[in-house]
């Protein structure tokens, strides 16, 4: 079941929790709204370990909250190969902010953009302050020791196991280069994106 922007409207709604993962989501909901982010965790974990993959949207937006964008990459990535349809508009604003704190701005402008007024008027207005203040470091040629900076997060996180991760540093890395005149290490990093995925792809295959 699709739960539009939950995290709002549980509490409005006030649902009453069913039986199994919904009552550990309502939970999780209310802990959200009132800045439990741990405990809200919590919930959201124990809801997915019961077989409720919507559940890893919402453990990306608390992780996200808990000022860790990368971890929060990881869950988004993960939820949109477990659950893509129980994702909405409030979902991918959270996951561009994630983008955003990561510095992986192509990504957050990318998800941005979509959103147009589905998650409402106020987030809209956001997403659109946020995409202004991105616009000139998406059209500025980077310096080398800026892309260089993604190719080496890219190798952590791929050397660390978080090879969807390491794909969207190498993605932003390649992007960045197309911004520059000399398009510095852009081949490299189309290269390594693509040998990652076929790596990542290999590995989801065999699990």
């Amino acid at each position: 079941m699709k739960r539009a922007a939950l995290l709002v409207l549980l509490l409005a709604s006030r649902a009453q929790a069913q039986s199994g993962s919904d009552e550990h989501m309502l939970a999780g909901a209310r802990h959200f709204q009132a800045g439990r982010y741990p405990e809200a965790l919590v919930e959201f974990r124990v809801a997915e370990k019961m077989s409720d993959a919507g559940a890893i949207w919402y453990v990306g937006a608390t992780l996200m909250k808990m000022k860790r964008p990368e971890d929060a990459l990881v869950e988004f990535g993960r939820a949109e190969s477990a659950a893509p349809d129980e994702r909405d508009g409030l979902l991918d604003y959270y996951h561009a902010l994630a983008c955003y704190d990561a510095r992986l701005f192509f990504c957050a402008d990318r998800l941005l953009a979509a959103l147009g007024e589905q998650p409402g008027p106020r987030i809209a207005a956001q997403a659109r302050k946020i995409r202004a203040d991105l616009a000139p470091i998406l059209s500025t040629p980077p310096p080398i020791a800026s892309v260089d900076w993604y190719h080496a997060r890219a190798q952590e996180a791929i050397k660390a196991g978080r090879v969807a991760l390491g794909c969207a540093y190498y993605e932003e890395a390649a992007s960045l280069a197309v911004l520059r005149p000399d398009a510095h290490r852009r081949a490299e990093a189309l290269a390594a994106l693509a040998q990652a995925r076929q790596q990542h792809g290999a590995k989801a295959s065999r699990q």
